[in-house]
């Protein structure tokens, strides 16, 4: 699949992240397709409209446990999804919980680096 195939679902509540995000998934690597959302209610309500190959979501939103709210209504759904959470508050209990529901990763926001916008594949 082309990177300007991808559909991509982006939820983060942070305004100014949400932006650098979208910008460098666009600019820097060509992805085409970017349906936001700043909270989990939002996010759902995409879910619904849409089917999207790939969701990054924000661990921590209107609660701690928000990326994995996000990441158990894809698996409610039984979609296909590929589901990343991101977060800037990192743990290693968050992490292997967030494995063991089935994510594809779980991305530290203080990584160095652009490993997020990797091409999948």
């Amino acid at each position: 699949m082309q990177i300007e195939n991808v559909h991509l679902l982006l939820v983060e509540d942070n305004p100014r992240y949400l932006n650098e995000l979208l910008q460098w998934l666009q600019d820097e690597f060509g992805y085409r397709q970017i349906v936001s959302a700043i909270n989990t209610s939002e996010a759902k309500e995409k879910l619904n409209n849409d089917h999207f190959d790939v969701i990054i979501a924000d661990m921590r939103m209107e609660s701690d446990d928000s990326g994995f709210a996000v990441m158990d209504e894809v698996k409610a759904r039984n979609l296909s999804s590929v589901v990343i959470i991101l977060t800037a508050n990192d743990t290693v209990k968050d992490c292997r919980t967030a494995f063991k529901k089935g994510v594809w990763d779980y991305i530290s926001k203080s990584m160095r680096g652009h490993y997020l916008f990797q091409p999948l594949g």
